[in-house]
């Protein structure tokens, strides 16, 4: 069921677990860096606060996409 080139079920299951938290805490330290270049050194709490929200919804988004295309892969 696996086409020519494909990652095998095992090697594919640990891409879906690691790569978003990765992938999400880059997009947190970015984002984190881009707002103490704009706001120097105190970041405010609502700006914490946002950032922590966007990283679980990045985190989400991210599991969904990488579990969708191995179920895709794995039934096409």
């Amino acid at each position: 069921m696996m086409r020519p080139g494909a990652l095998p079920m095992f090697d594919q299951v640990l891409l879906d677990l690691f790569v978003p938290p990765v992938g999400s805490c880059v997009w947190w330290l970015m984002s984190r860096g881009w707002a103490t270049s704009v706001q120097g050194d105190a970041v405010s709490d609502d700006t914490k606060k946002r950032q922590r929200t966007e990283f679980w919804a990045v985190l989400c988004v991210a599991y969904f996409i990488m579990i969708s295309i191995t179920v895709y892969g794995y039934f096409s």
